[in-house]
């Protein structure tokens, strides 16, 4: 699992001016799918949603903050009944970070979820405030005061921070995580099924590629898509909801724009690079007969519409990338079916455990390997913050707690989503049926209950 990686940052989905090798081979033997919507353009809740295969009205966790109730309700469990040892490496988000916290205390909690062996880092941001066995290891190289003089140089620069990171070859945190995961397959017990998360922290922002991976050129990069125009039908709160999305941002170059992009394809390239180590060491130590799953837990803005990172429900914040590989690997294939996040949790338990308990709201994408056209949903839900995104492969709709329309967009004439549609006269009947089809989704995902067992 990588981390803000927006799905058209892929070779095999098409972009060829960023270098894949890894992806690309993972996806020459399974099966990739394009149509993937996150359940939350946000870390912690995408992460908690995965974990339990549940949406964030589920969990209660709609920010950066909380941890899932139940440590029962996750699809750990079930891979440990059937006989797999759960290891977690890297960044998973399944708590809060910062301030001055120690991951290592949060060992207890990890292990209650279901893992039974944690070797848990941070991403980028958070590792300036947070100890872990990556701190304890950049210490140890000399390399620890580096890594903070060169972030707290990026928080006070005037500018967007747009230069590589100042470490030496291989000591990036990125590396680091690779490198764990790497050890552990190669000490793992062979005659026991194990199940593997290994959570890298790129290519989440800061755009801090080791600096062998900045080799992007500028002038290579698709420009980023402009901010919208401001419809006349657009009244009350979708005027203001557009105004807002709109307003970031606006001394921001198209040479900054396009330095930061090349940045983040180094990014990119290098993570690969780490997932190409890791498989590496798997099939060398246990066999090509084993399933890869690989996925992103939102996208990244990148200047579309003068914005960064994420939270919002654009394609380039909400859509992930996503590819299964099978045992043995099989011909390649392309899935457009509307999918979300919470499939692939059912997905894992499909593969591993053959059973999903009943609060996995997704289902399994397995049977994309037999029929690419059997799998899909009508609709996909994503929830951050206060607003919830219904969205059934062609029109897209945002509403807020209050039930108002913020955004609507058809994607089938506007596939870059300039013009938002709320408000305008003729429209109604499609509000309508998102807003039955949305009721739909809630009620029937409604039922879960936070329950604490006496004793």
């Amino acid at each position: 699992m990588t981390d803000q990686h927006r799905a058209d940052w892929v070779g095999c989905y098409g972009a060829d001016w960023v270098r894949t090798p890894t992806l690309d081979s993972l996806a020459a033997e399974g099966v990739r799918f394009t149509n993937c919507v996150t359940t939350s353009p946000l870390c912690m809740p995408a992460r908690a949603s995965f974990l339990t295969g549940q949406y964030p009205h589920n969990t209660g966790i709609w920010d950066n903050i909380g941890r899932v109730h139940d440590v029962q309700e996750t699809y750990l469990h079930p891979l440990r009944e059937a006989g797999y040892r759960t290891c977690h490496v890297g960044k998973s988000h399944l708590h809060p970070h910062g301030g001055g916290r120690d991951l290592r205390n949060e060992e207890p909690y990890m292990h209650a979820i279901g893992f039974d062996d944690v070797l848990e880092c941070t991403g980028p941001l958070s590792t300036q405030t947070t100890f872990s066995i990556l701190t304890d290891w950049m210490k140890r190289e000399g390399v620890y005061e580096t890594f903070l003089d060169d972030y707290r140089k990026r928080a006070q620069h005037p500018r967007p921070a747009l230069w590589p990171s100042p470490l030496p070859d291989g000591k990036h945190p990125d590396d680091f995580m690779a490198s764990t995961a790497v050890d552990y397959i190669e000490r793992s017990d062979t005659s026991q099924p194990l199940f593997l998360f290994v959570g890298l922290g790129g290519p989440h922002n800061p755009w801090d590629p080791p600096q062998r991976f900045d080799t992007y050129r500028s002038e290579d990069m698709p420009p980023p898509l402009p901010p919208d125009p401001s419809p006349d039908w657009l009244t009350g709160p979708a005027l203001e909801h557009h105004e807002r999305m709109m307003r970031r941002n606006r001394d921001v170059t198209p040479e900054e724009w396009a330095r930061m992009r090349a940045l983040y394809s180094g990014r990119v390239e290098h993570v690969d690079a780490c997932m190409g180590r890791v498989l590496e060491a798997w099939y060398s130590r246990r066999g090509r007969d084993t399933w890869v799953m690989f996925w992103s837990d939102h996208g990244d803005m990148l200047g579309d519409k003068r914005r960064i990172a994420k939270s919002v429900f654009y394609r380039s914040s909400a859509r992930v990338p996503v590819i299964l590989r099978p045992p043995g690997g099989c011909s390649p294939i392309a899935c457009g079916g509307l999918i979300s996040t919470v499939d692939l949790t059912a997905t894992l338990l499909d593969m591993a455990a053959k059973t999903a308990p009943p609060a996995v709201f997704g289902r399994s994408l397995v049977p994309a390997l037999e029929e690419p056209g059997a799998v899909g949903a009508d609709v996909v839900l994503s929830e951050v913050g206060d607003q919830t995104m219904i969205h059934d492969g062609r029109w897209r709709m945002v509403v807020n707690s209050r039930g108002e329309v913020l955004e609507l967009y058809d994607l089938a004439s506007d596939l870059n989503e300039t013009i938002n549609l709320a408000g305008k006269p003729g429209t109604q009947e499609e509000v309508e049926r998102l807003r039955a089809a949305l009721l739909d989704c809630l009620l029937r995902t409604a039922h879960r209950q936070t329950r604490e067992v006496n004793g």
